[in-house]
């Protein structure tokens, strides 16, 4: 059996060896692990300068340091604890260590071992070795020949890695936990001397137009000298850089800096870089069109003095490109498409306000009302004087504007009185309707106290009201324009005469209905509307009536009567001027006088006929004939 105190140095040796060897593959691991920390770390930031480390290198960088702190510990520290060191190596150690010893520890452990072959050795020479080797070991401390340089140069190491990291600690104490907090897959973003976001992450801009994009910028550094880089990256086209630059200081400390892309009609996402700093939010610019007003239909609203349609509302009339002319008191009902839903519009009615020698300006706007899911526009407006232009302005949600406003012209239409007509005289029989030349005369005398037969025409874009008829006496034969002012005109209102089918439909050529008597009076019939729907009526009207001389007093063969026919507008702004027919002057003759002057006519009208058609038979080629 191998002596005690022999396996109490053995032993001695063993822990401190084990506890040398502990502390050596420690610091080791430790150095280790903290180098592959630190290069991790930098392979992170270096990454994160240009772009978010991605996940997955982010674990795998992790799973590779797992692998080494795994492999190194079980390297430098489990399998060299794992060595049983058994009393035989240690004995063999010892006496490597202490030569003075002549392998007598040795000898004693192995042959006091149980099992130990003792065949044909002597039990006297065994003991004495034994109480040598005990007398050795009781003599001289084994442990005391520990390589323990390891120890000094696993404290220098544990020292050297502390430091690093104390300094790094120091130096960037935000930075270096980040990047530990990264290692684990913590979700966090590595501090930089310059932080830098867009202002808007999705910008959108107009087509084909320049961008500029902004960016707001917060640092421990000097803002005012630095400069960055934007890159952007259009759909299935090449990157494009172009520089970023310090633009102004911000209200909150910062800075803003920008960028101006060149115009262009691609989605681009974008991301910029300042010193080492770099944008982190996604961010794009996606192009949108501006709207554009494709059609304009414009309606003029006609006055309520024009009349109504059936369901109380104005009438309307539309205006060819959206040109728009009208009376005053009428309105506009302007109609726009666009190629793009709107979110809102609005006319701007323009004109002249300093004088025609000014430039036209906004005198007023009026908002649109959108429909049909924004691709529609409806404005109403009243005509006003002065107003020259309108121009159609809309904006998308964006509130991009239609770069071109379309404009249109607006015109006051000067309402003129009304144009009256007198009809030929017509020399006619009771029962004739025909109109033909024939029955055509001028400067037909009247029997006095007979009656004057006059057929007139009137017209007006807007409406008839009424009409009269004016007349005065001329004594003698003075012309009427002898007569001078001096003569007041008398004024003899004329009734309106509503048709009905009994009569039939009225003829503006004749101033009578189709079924209209001899003798029946229609002194005034304006035209109803044809489509009352759409379309206002009174527009024309004529009459046809015979004007009583007789209780005229004081008549006497040789005066004169001079008539015409007075209408007047429905526009009550016309009610003071009336339109006025040219003048028909009327001679007083006894009645053998008319009858003479009746044969002489007719005679002359047969004459001229006879004339006429001997002229067509003289240059009439024979096989006409």
């Amino acid at each position: 059996m191998i002596p005690e105190i022999i396996l109490n140095r053995l032993s001695r040796l063993r822990a401190r060896e084990r506890r040398v060897r502990l502390a050596w593959g420690l610091a080791r691991l430790l150095a280790i692990a903290a180098g592959a920390m630190l290069v991790a770390c930098g392979v992170d930031w270096l990454v994160d300068l240009r772009t978010e480390t991605p996940l997955g290198l982010r674990r795998l960088l992790l799973a590779a340091q797992i692998a080494l702190w795994a492999f190194t510990g079980f390297r430098f520290v489990v399998a060299p604890l794992r060595d049983p060191l058994s009393d035989r190596d240690l004995a063999l150690w010892s006496e490597g260590k202490f030569p003075e010893l002549g392998h007598r520890i040795i000898t004693a452990v192995e042959l006091n071992r149980p099992a130990a072959p003792l065949e044909g050795m002597s039990t006297e020479l065994l003991a004495a070795v034994t109480r040598q080797a005990e007398d050795c070991a009781t003599r001289t401390d084994f442990s005391s020949r520990v390589d323990v340089g390891r120890l000094h140069r696993g404290a220098a190491l544990a020292a050297a890695t502390s430091g690093l990291a104390l300094l790094v600690g120091l130096a960037a104490p935000q930075t270096a936990r980040a990047l530990l907090e990264r290692q684990f897959l913590a979700d966090r973003e590595i501090p930089r001397s310059v932080a830098i976001e867009p202002e808007l992450v999705d910008l959108v801009r107009p087509s084909g137009e320049e961008v500029r994009i902004r960016f707001r910028a917060k640092g421990s550094v000097p803002l005012e000298g630095l400069s960055g880089t934007i890159r952007i990256e259009p759909k299935e086209r090449p990157e494009e850089e172009y520089p970023l630059a310090f633009e102004a200081r911000d209200e909150k400390l910062g800075a803003t800096f920008l960028a101006t892309i060149p115009p262009a009609s691609v989605d681009f996402g974008y991301r910029a870089w300042l010193r080492d700093g770099r944008s982190r939010k996604p961010a794009q610019v996606r192009y949108v069109p501006r709207p554009v007003v494709q059609k304009i239909d414009a309606w003029v609203l006609l006055p309520k003095y024009v009349g109504l349609r059936p369901d109380g509302t104005p009438y309307e009339q539309y205006r060819l490109r959206g040109e728009i002319a009208g009376p005053l008191g009428s309105a506009a009902r302007v109609e726009i498409a666009t190629q793009k839903p709107v979110a809102r519009g609005k006319i701007e009615l323009m004109g002249r306000a300093g004088g025609e020698s000014t430039a036209e300006s906004v005198l007023r706007t009026q908002d649109l009302a959108i429909r049909s899911g924004g691709l529609v526009g409806v404005g109403v407006f009243e005509l006003r004087a002065g107003e020259t232009s309108y121009r159609i302005l809309v904006e998308d949600e964006y509130g991009f504007g239609n770069s071109t406003p379309p404009k249109r012209g607006i015109a006051i239409v000067a309402e003129e009185p009304p144009r009256v007509v007198l009809l030929p005289e017509r020399f006619t029989l009771p029962g004739e309707t025909l109109l033909t030349d024939d029955a055509e005369v001028e400067g037909m005398p009247i029997p006095l106290g007979s009656a004057v037969r006059i057929a007139y025409y009137c017209a007006h874009p807007y409406g008839l009201d009424r009409t009269a008829l004016a007349y005065r006496v001329i004594k003698g034969n003075r012309s009427s324009e002898e007569a001078g002012p001096e003569i007041p005109w008398k004024i003899l209102p004329l009734g309106e005469v509503r048709g009905s089918a009994e009569v039939g439909p009225f003829d503006l050529r004749r101033g009578l209905f189709e079924k209209t008597g001899f003798r029946d009076q229609v002194e005034f019939h304006p035209l109803p509307s044809a489509d009352p729907e759409h379309v206002h009526g009174r527009v024309e009207g004529g009459g046809c009536f015979d004007f009583q001389t007789k209780p005229i007093v004081g008549l006497q063969v040789g005066d004169q009567i001079e008539l015409r026919i007075e209408a007047y507008a429905r526009n009550p702004a016309l009610a003071g001027s009336p339109g006025r027919s040219e003048t028909r002057v009327k001679a007083f003759v006894t009645q053998p006088q008319f009858m003479e002057w009746v044969l002489q006519t007719l005679k002359h009208e047969s004459r001229i006929r006879q004339l006429e058609s001997r002229q067509k038979g003289v240059f009439t080629p024979e096989g006409d004939r």
